[in-house]
């Protein structure tokens, strides 16, 4: 499989926290958490491509107002308590090979429970990993 030097951000939203239901529909300022996150990254530039990855039909219909966003549904084995982002990460790549004729280089990981970011340090950040690789 080819590697391009592009760069995807991945979004994983999962619907079933125990702790603080459906804490990714949270609003700030009347505007939903996984907003702020697809929004960045549309509005940003910075990215190939966006994938938003859900266990919930919810989520996906919140999202698909955004145009050119790929949608990564999860499966249930993927979306409990214990998993972790890296085991998202690979479910999405192992579609991702069968799906494409390539993989990016580089993923950006936007965490929807981390709305607040600002491009420069997003940039600098990508700029870096790019610099040591």
């Amino acid at each position: 499989m080819e590697i391009k030097n592009e760069i995807w951000c991945f979004i994983p939203a999962r619907s079933g926290s125990k702790t603080i239901k459906h804490k990714n529909l949270y609003k700030i300022r009347g505007k939903e958490l996984i907003k702020y996150s697809v929004g960045f990254a549309k509005k940003s530039n910075l990215f190939n491509k966006i994938i938003f990855s859900s266990d919930s039909v919810r989520y996906f219909n919140i999202i698909k107002k955004f145009k050119s966003i790929e949608f990564h549904h999860r499966n249930k084995k993927i979306s409990k308590d214990n998993t972790n982002d890296l085991d998202v990460f690979k479910d999405y790549i192992k579609v991702a090979r069968k799906k494409f004729k390539y993989l990016p280089k580089y993923f950006a990981h936007l965490r929807p429970t981390t709305p607040l970011r600002r491009k420069k340090y997003v940039v600098k950040a990508i700029n870096k990993i790019k610099k040591s690789s």
